[in-house]
């Protein structure tokens, strides 16, 4: 008796490419991705024909912050120790000698800004230069970043006050955004370097 050979079956793969589109859409759906943590800032147009590269910036109006490797601070000719940095929720006397510097107008320059309702303000036109040593570990980095920034958004709160007689948070969003625009935190970031100071 001879054996008959039967084919084997095609295997339908015409639904294949419909399988594997909705495994792709399964994944990308079901997927969480890592949001990576950063610093949020505002950085400077880009270099074009309509800058003026010239801008004149008075010696009074840049408060000098050096941040030396071993996590000392220099603001102007004063110097704080890593220490003094944001305690139990305290801020440091870096934030307020950076408060202080935006108000005080013997130390910043005002320049009458125009708000919502005709009402006038001298915003600050203080500058904050920040220079920190190539090997200032990234904490005492960031802890200066944040006590800045915590300076700048007292300093906001500062001016909503004097503007609207209510802090920044109890304003409505069109008046934060507005605020928002015209007090922006200042900060200049120089290239590290090595520096001596200890």
């Amino acid at each position: 008796m001879a054996k008959s050979k039967k084919k084997a079956g095609e295997i339908n793969s015409s639904s294949m490419a419909d399988i594997a589109f909705l495994l792709l859409i399964f994944f990308l759906v079901t997927t969480t991705m890592d949001v990576d943590m950063g610093m949020r800032r505002t950085l400077p147009p880009i270099a074009g024909a309509q800058q003026d590269d010239n801008v004149e910036l008075h010696q009074r109006n840049i408060l000098l912050v050096n941040v030396a490797r071993s996590g000392d601070i220099m603001v102007g000719t004063q110097i704080y120790k890593r220490s003094d940095l944001h305690r139990n929720g305290d801020h440091s006397r870096l934030s307020k000698e950076t408060y202080d510097f935006l108000v005080d107008v013997n130390r910043s320059e005002k320049e009458p800004t125009e708000f919502e309702g005709g009402k006038t303000f001298g915003i600050s036109k203080g500058i904050v230069s920040l220079k920190a040593d190539k090997e200032t570990t990234y904490d005492v980095y960031l802890q200066v970043q944040d006590e800045l920034t915590h300076a700048f958004n007292v300093y906001r709160d500062y001016v909503a006050g004097e503007l609207y007689g209510k802090s920044f948070d109890e304003l409505d969003e069109e008046q934060q955004d507005n605020l928002r625009k015209k007090t922006p935190p200042r900060i200049s970031e120089a290239e590290p370097n090595d520096q001596t100071t200890k």
